[in-house]
């Protein structure tokens, strides 16, 4: 790793993000005064031990003195300072499926109802159509990497916070003149409004998903409202690196209680395209 990121605290005064529409006070690391990678009682003593004063410093977030506001802020990062990603979900096509599908002002991990529905819909999608059971689906972008670009010379506090908050596991540098750097995470997130956070710290120049080029198959779930849900799946092949010449567009709607129905199959695609043998 290319910081050592385990005992970062951050300076002076608290950061507000906006995220999902939602204002956030301070970081956990803010109120992590000990660096033991937990808000806790520690924190609370040192916290009462300033109450009334003003240090121009940790634990006053606010630069108003230590009083009520800096103590409800430690209160709402009560607790490990790392992200919880939960258990890891059992079905990896699924799971990216579904991350895809959050967008960047959706949650930052799978709604367990979302992730089943997906899951369920597969299966059910592959059963009346056989010839898309190894038709799996291209990730859009990796679901634990960040491209993370930042500021020349500027102080890092918020995003190596951000950083042990996530908990980035490998650090590459990419492009020294943008100085951009590829971060990896411990588990799968949605990194689409992950970018949201981290484009947000003022040492961030810009932050996106590590897109991925190529590939072959696209299954894009829509939610119609009731219930409904709309699956229109890109089925391509021959020369896909670059958008293959070949395609069988499928369009299904299914609704929760399992029905089905097919709307439409076109295929499209180059003079040289076998439909018949799906060769080129």
């Amino acid at each position: 790793m290319s910081h050592r990121l385990a005992t970062h605290r951050l300076a002076a005064a608290a950061v507000v993000l906006v995220v999902s529409g939602t204002a956030r006070g301070a970081l956990p690391c803010d109120a992590d005064f000990d660096g033991d990678q937990v808000v806790g009682i520690v924190d609370f003593l040192e916290l009462l031990a300033e109450w009334g004063t003003d240090p121009g410093g940790p634990p006053d977030f606010d630069g108003g003195g230590v009083g009520i506001t800096d103590f409800l802020t430690l209160l709402a990062n009560w607790g490990p300072v790392h992200f919880d990603y939960g258990p890891a979900l059992p079905d990896p096509e699924a799971e990216q499926i579904a991350l895809e599908m959050l967008g960047a002002r959706g949650p930052l991990l799978v709604p367990q109802e979302i992730f089943d529905r997906i899951d369920f819909d597969l299966t059910l999608i592959r059963h009346v159509a056989p010839s898309l059971q190894p038709q799996t689906h291209t990730p859009a972008w990796a679901p634990d990497q960040l491209l993370v670009s930042l500021l020349e010379g500027a102080e890092l506090d918020e995003y190596l916070c951000l950083n042990v908050v996530y908990q980035v596991i490998d650090i590459q540098l990419i492009s020294q003149s943008l100085n951009l750097f590829l971060l990896t995470f411990v588990g799968n997130i949605n990194v689409e409004a992950l970018a949201l956070i981290y484009g947000a710290a003022p040492e961030v120049n810009f932050a996106e998903p590590n897109g991925l080029f190529g590939g072959q198959n696209f299954w894009t779930p829509t939610s119609l409202g009731g219930g409904v849900w709309r699956w229109e799946i890109d089925d391509g092949w021959c020369d896909c690196f670059d958008g293959c010449d070949c395609h069988r567009f499928w369009v299904f709607e299914t609704d929760a209680a399992g029905n089905i129905e097919a709307i439409s199959v076109d295929e499209i695609g180059l003079p040289w395209c076998d439909f018949n043998g799906d060769s080129c």
